[in-house]
């Protein structure tokens, strides 16, 4: 009996073994996948308000798999994260700065009376300081809506903060970001998931992280704040089907369950980014490293 036990753990003892030599021999080809990337490779950043923490929690796990980008673009909350990102900023900083932030001083309680958008262009400066995009670790580009002209606008020159603060300007709740003859508002009434502007850029994989595949709810309420609520939403889903059409790999992190008004929840916004991002690396992976 005891032979038999012996065997069995020995067994036991020598699949542990191969399995702990079989995933350093993974770490270490992780470690020199940037050396071997396939083409130029970007990251997509959805707009999403407060949910955007769901992105700072997928970067992290990217991160973690030695996963590279060439360029990242972002909408709104994926702007103000993706603006971070590309300034070398890690998302471990962005959580201990987040610990103290309090979103009433982005956003007073008055849905229907705009604050300046310089708010959200302090968010950026406080880590970035008044870098330019050139200044920047990698090539970012910010998306807004230009109510002039009802076009999409590209932001990629400039002061990044107060690029920022125009994608993430949503109407009613923010000014406008006036520069030269434009008025900018947020990125999201016409391109919520930016993936078509990584391929304008010259990108050949676009992964994409979308923080509210839950969009375009609808509802049975008549209260003004609900009914504006439901109309940007069932917006966002038309805003957002180029976007994911134009994804290599999408990495969904469902945040319904909380508000993307409200800090409320941040840290389990985190780690729903983080789960959903590590389930999908190694699709990523066997996508851009050949």
């Amino acid at each position: 009996m005891k032979l038999f036990e012996n065997l069995k753990r020995n067994n036991a003892l020598r699949r542990e073994q191969k399995e702990n030599e079989r995933k350093l021999k993974h770490a270490r080809s992780r470690a020199t996948l940037s050396a071997k990337k396939n083409g130029k490779v970007a990251l997509c950043l959805s707009g999403g308000g407060a949910r955007g923490f769901a992105h700072v929690g997928a970067i992290q796990a990217l991160m973690e798999e030695n996963i590279h980008f060439d360029l990242v673009a972002g909408t709104s909350a994926g702007a103000l994260v993706g603006s971070l990102y590309a300034g070398g900023i890690k998302p471990k900083e962005i959580m201990n700065y987040a610990q103290n932030l309090d979103l009433k001083d982005v956003k007073s309680g008055f849905i229907l009376k705009p604050d300046s958008a310089e708010n959200i262009a302090k968010l950026v400066s406080n880590f970035l300081g008044e870098k330019t995009f050139d200044q920047l670790d990698k090539p970012f580009y910010a998306v807004a809506t230009d109510l002039v002209t009802a076009r999409q606008v590209v932001l990629d020159s400039g002061n990044v903060a107060t690029a920022v603060s125009a994608s993430c300007a949503v109407p009613l709740a923010f000014k406008p970001v006036v520069m030269g003859e434009a008025h900018l508002v947020d990125g999201g009434l016409l391109n919520n998931i930016p993936a078509d502007v990584c391929r304008m850029m010259g990108a050949d994989y676009v992964i994409t992280v979308d923080v509210n595949p839950g969009r375009g709810e609808g509802t049975n309420e008549l209260g003004i704040v609900e009914v504006l609520k439901a109309t940007f939403s069932i917006m966002g889903v038309n805003a957002s089907v180029t976007g994911l059409m134009n994804s290599d790999v999408v990495i969904s992190a469902d945040t319904s369950g909380y508000s993307s008004m409200k800090k409320t929840g941040y840290r389990e916004m985190y780690e729903l980014g983080y789960k959903s991002a590590k389930s999908k690396c190694e699709e990523i992976i066997n996508l851009i490293y050949k």
